[in-house]
């Protein structure tokens, strides 16, 4: 994401709080997390030795769990998913341990975005775009391609090419998309894995 200058880096990080699940629900748990407002959280441990000291977080964004991904997506995402269109390459990932609520956030904020990009290209036809699309998952450190048909992990090496692009990953398959209907297939693909 572009700073001052436009030539800094910058990352954003934003924290949703997922709200209980059913199952959750039915065993009457109780949420340790509370937000304070949209940039702080609180850890209200439970345990009775950590209750009393109730540990403060500080990030970019807080989003309760009444927060709609929209919402996320428009005071989380939207900007740094936009800069793609002004040639920046942008990354977006969720990270949480498992039932966290990563794949659910993600297919909203993914649908977003894509919606918003393919709204823009669409109103300057002036313009020539070309949108690339890759998709990995990082587990327990393996890094591996959603697109592949293999469950192989994949490397990250500089870029061969004097470090212009930084860190590459080795072997990522990365599509050309056609149009919104190609990028669908790809991300049911990366779903299914």
């Amino acid at each position: 994401m572009r700073t001052g200058g436009g030539k800094g880096e910058k990352i954003l990080v934003s924290v949703r709080v997922r709200p209980r699940n059913d199952k959750e629900k039915t065993r009457n748990d109780i949420c340790d997390w509370e937000c304070v407002n949209n940039t702080t959280i609180i850890c209200n441990n439970n345990l009775p030795e950590r209750s009393l000291f109730p540990s403060t977080y500080t990030f970019d964004k807080v989003f309760g769990f009444d927060s709609p991904t929209k919402q996320v997506y428009e005071d989380g995402a939207k900007e740094v998913a936009l800069c793609v269109l002004e040639g920046i390459n942008s990354s977006i990932f969720a990270y949480g341990q498992t039932s966290s609520g990563k794949t659910y956030t993600m297919s909203g904020i993914t649908e977003f975005a894509m919606n918003d990009i393919f709204c823009y290209i669409q109103k300057h036809k002036e313009r020539e775009f070309t949108l690339k699309f890759s998709a990995i998952e990082i587990y327990n450190e393996a890094v591996r391609d959603l697109l592949s048909g293999d469950n192989n992990q994949l490397r990250l090496l500089d870029d061969p090419e004097l470090h212009q692009r930084g860190t590459v990953v080795e072997k990522l398959i990365e599509e050309t998309l056609r149009d919104r209907t190609h990028l669908e297939e790809l991300l049911s693909i990366c779903e299914s894995k």
